[in-house]
């Protein structure tokens, strides 16, 4: 009777209930904290434009069928790059942020309304069904009991389960990434059979679309099958790599031609995807929720002729101050990589602390006992090495790049820092469980 009780899946139902109570206890706590009545959006949690206000007037123009749009009346005089006139009054066609996100919203609102429950209900089910993704994905890597370990670390990340109740795409961005990597793994296992390969390449692009910053990271992938199975079978590698880029890159084509008919210009977001490099390296004036991290720079920077463009003068920047931009970017790597950044409140200081030291040092456990770089056929474990890949991407990038006051940059890959915290805990138990 015991054994019934504490079974891997009554365990896992205890766990899935804990990432959902503890999501809507949150958005609970959301709205008394912002004073959001049922019936209401929720908008008024954001008193200015930021993300969240850009999300919710799309999603609102598209479930009113006035498309991909956004609608306002503090248009400067001369448009931003990104918004186009819409045939409707104050409203105008954009391609600041790609589609998914506020297609997402935007179907809850036509049905259900502009209400906070229309979009946080949702989210909070996806939070949810992350933990069980990532249960999933660890049980195919490593064992079920560091898996029921990595789903209950991820269904109390509080900063993932506060963050659940915002317009802010991270939730389905997560969700969708962590389903890219299981049909990856699903390739991988397979040995690039043609259907997960797709599948994985065109959930990918959704995934894209949600948000960009995974544009790049096929290329890693690329790398990955190459290290993968270049000595096992190479005959692989010359259809299933063409195969996932062909897959991913011709999702993403009509979102491209939809920008393309718009803007004169092949892309899949916006023509000013350089802003983000270069307030967070060039200047912080434009930028204000990003920190460069105390390195001082002369007034000579200030004279860099915008003229060109920020692409220009970002790169004429790195080319000018290598030193200091090296220096950047190894000072991102550690906040990155660290508990906490020097802007938040004490409090969320303190509670982000607590879950960084529960978290953290168990996953760096974990990445060691994993051995992942460790295989007698290729020199590396597929399945860990995969989430290592991933990890690596986001590293590399937002040391690159930049990196936010609140560490929101490191969410997505929170979900497999918690699988390899997960290992770290059930190696480092196993042992004393034993013994017992």
């Amino acid at each position: 009777m015991k054994c019934k009780l504490i079974s891997e899946k009554n365990i896992l139902i205890v766990i899935l209930c804990i990432a959902f109570f503890a999501r809507f206890i949150s958005l609970m706590a959301f709205m008394d904290k912002n004073n959001i009545p049922i019936h209401e959006s929720g908008i008024t949690a954001y008193p200015h434009i930021d993300d969240s206000q850009l999300y919710h007037g799309t999603a609102k123009n598209l479930a009113e069928g006035k498309g991909y749009s956004y609608s306002t009346t503090e248009v400067p005089r001369e448009l931003p790059e990104y918004f186009r006139p819409a045939p409707f009054s104050h409203t105008y066609y954009q391609n600041f942020y790609p589609p998914v996100y506020s297609s997402f919203l935007g179907l809850w609102y036509y049905f259900f309304g502009a209400s906070i429950l229309a979009y946080a209900i949702p989210q909070i089910i996806l939070g949810t069904v992350s933990c069980y993704l990532t249960f999933v994905i660890a049980k195919e890597i490593f064992s079920s009991k560091a898996a029921l370990m990595a789903g209950f670390l991820l269904s109390v990340y509080h900063p993932l389960v506060w963050w659940t109740s915002y317009i802010r795409a991270e939730t389905l961005f997560i969700f969708l990434l962590l389903l890219s990597i299981l049909f990856l793994l699903k390739a991988v296992k397979n040995n690039l059979d043609i259907k997960n390969t797709v599948i994985a390449g065109v959930i990918l692009a959704v995934t894209c679309l949600c948000r960009t910053v995974v544009l790049y990271l096929p290329i890693f992938i690329v790398f990955y099958f190459i290290i993968v199975f270049f000595r096992k079978d190479k005959k692989r590698l010359l259809y299933g790599i063409p195969v996932f880029l062909l897959s991913f890159y011709l999702s993403l084509a009509p979102w491209a031609y939809r920008n393309y008919t718009l803007y004169n210009q092949f892309t899949i977001t916006s023509s000013d995807a350089w802003a983000t490099f270069y307030g967070c390296n060039v200047t912080s004036a434009d930028l204000p929720f990003f920190d460069l991290y105390e390195i001082k720079y002369d007034e000579e920077k200030a004279a860099l002729a915008l003229s060109k463009g920020l692409k220009e003068e970002s790169i004429a920047f790195v080319k000018k101050y290598p030193v200091k931009y090296i220096k950047l970017c190894i000072k991102r790597f550690f906040v990155f990589w660290g508990p906490i950044t020097k802007k938040p409140s004490f409090i969320k200081k303190f509670l982000d602390t607590i879950i960084y030291i529960v978290v953290f040092p168990m996953a760096f456990y974990g990445f060691y006992k994993s051995k992942w770089w460790a295989n007698e056929r290729s020199g590396f474990k597929p399945a860990p090495t995969l989430l290592i890949t991933v990890i690596l991407y986001y590293t590399v990038l937002h040391s690159a790049v930049g990196v936010d006051d609140a560490l929101i940059y490191r969410y997505p890959i929170i979900p497999f820092i918690c699988i390899f915290s997960g290992y770290g805990y059930y190696t480092y138990l196993k042992p004393i469980s034993s013994s017992r």
